[in-house]
C-alpha cells in the first residue's frame, strides 16, 4: 500500500517540535540495551497488529534496526540509566521479538509536551494510528498542554479543520469508537453520525451502516434520513394487523417501510434504500425472503 507523506518531512516536523519547545537534540545516535527502554505514557497507539510485528521482526533479524528509535533519558537508579521510548514502538517490539539485545537510539531532551508531539508526528507520518487513537492524542495536546487547534495543526503538519474534525469523533458513543478502533467503521463512515441528536440514533445508524456494508456516502444518507422530522402519529396504521406486517418487514429488511392504503383497496408499499449497492442488496434480500413471505402476519 502506498503511504501518503505529510506535506513536510518527518524529520523537519520533529525538529520544529524540538525548536518550538526550546529543546536541544543530542548529536548522532548510540546503542543501548532493549531492557533499558520503558514504554511511554504518551504513546498514542493502542492497537498493534501481531502479524505486522512478526513480519517486521523477520526484517530486523536479517538487517537490524535501520532507523534509530527516539528516546528521552529518565532519572538514574540503582540498575543504571533508563530511557523512555518516544517514537519507534513497533521497531522496539520487533527487535525484542527478533532477539536483539541492543538497538540504536537518538536521545532527545524532551518535556512531556514535546514527547507527545514527536510521537504523534511519527505515527501520523507512517499512518500507523487509527482515527480514534489520533483523536485522543490530539485531545491530549489540547487538554493537558492548553494548545489551540491552530497550534496543534502547526505542530503536526495538518490543517486546523483536520484537527477539529478528527477530535469531534470523540463525541460519538464509546461502542462506535470501539468499532472504529477494530476497523469495522472508518472515520468517513462514522463522521456523518455526529449530526444525529441522540446516542441511540447514532448507535442505530452505525448498526445499519455495518450491517449493509455501506460507504461513507451511504452513511451520510442514513444520517440525513434520520434527521428528517418523524412522521405524524396519525399516519401510523390504525389496523393492528397491517401495522404488524409493516413492523415485520422493517425488522427483516433493516430499513424504513411505509404503506399507503385506503380501506381494503389498492395501496402503495415504499422501502428505503441508500445507494446503488444498497439497492442491489435489498433486491437480494427480497428474493431470499420470497419463500418465507407466507409466515408474515396477514392484514
Amino acid at each position: 500500500m502506498t503511504r501518503r507523506p505529510l506535506g513536510r518531512g518527518l524529520g523537519a516536523l520533529i525538529e520544529d517540535s524540538l525548536e518550538e519547545n526550546g529543546l536541544a537534540a543530542a548529536g548522532g545516535y548510540r546503542e543501548i540495551s532493549v531492557d533499558a527502554i520503558v514504554p511511554s505514557p504518551y504513546q498514542p497507539r493502542r492497537q498493534f497488529d501481531p502479524e505486522r510485528i512478526a513480519q517486521l521482526a523477520e526484517a530486523v533479524a536479517a538487517q537490524g534496526i535501520i532507523e534509530p528509535l527516539i528516546v528521552r533519558s529518565l532519572n538514574h537508579n540503582g540498575n543504571g540509566e533508563q530511557y523512555e521510548l518516544v517514537a519507534g514502538e513497533r521497531r522496539l517490539r520487533a527487535a525484542r521479538q527478533a532477539g536483539l539485545g541492543k538497538v540504536p537510539v537518538i536521545v532527545r531532551e524532551l518535556d512531556d509536551k514535546g514527547a507527545l508531539e514527536v510521537a504523534l508526528v511519527e505515527n501520523l507520518a507512517r499512518e500507523d494510528l487509527n482515527a480514534v487513537e489520533e483523536a485522543r492524542g490530539l485531545q491530549r495536546l489540547a487538554r493537558d498542554f492548553s494548545l489551540s487547534h491552530e497550534q496543534i495543526a502547526q505542530r503536526i503538519g495538518k490543517s486546523r479543520p483536520y484537527v477539529s474534525n478528527t477530535m469531534r469523533l470523540l463525541d460519538l458513543p464509546e461502542p462506535i469508537l470501539a468499532q472504529i478502533e477494530r476497523g469495522e467503521l472508518s472515520a468517513g463512515q462514522a463522521r456523518p453520525l455526529l449530526g444525529l441528536a441522540s446516542a441511540a440514533d447514532q448507535l442505530a445508524a452505525a448498526r445499519q451502516v455495518t450491517a449493509n456494508r455501506l460507504s461513507a456516502r451511504g452513511a451520510e444518507q442514513i444520517a440525513a434520513a434520520r434527521r428528517k422530522p418523524a412522521a405524524p402519529a396519525a399516519t401510523k396504521s390504525a389496523d393492528p394487523h397491517l401495522q404488524a406486517l409493516i413492523d415485520s418487514l422493517q425488522r427483516a429488511l433493516k430499513r424504513k417501510v411505509r404503506v399507503e392504503r385506503q380501506g381494503k383497496g389498492p395501496g402503495r408499499l415504499e422501502i428505503e434504500f441508500y445507494n446503488d449497492d444498497d439497492l442491489t442488496a435489498l433486491a437480494a434480500i427480497l428474493a431470499s425472503q420470497h419463500q418465507s413471505a407466507a409466515s408474515w402476519p396477514q392484514p
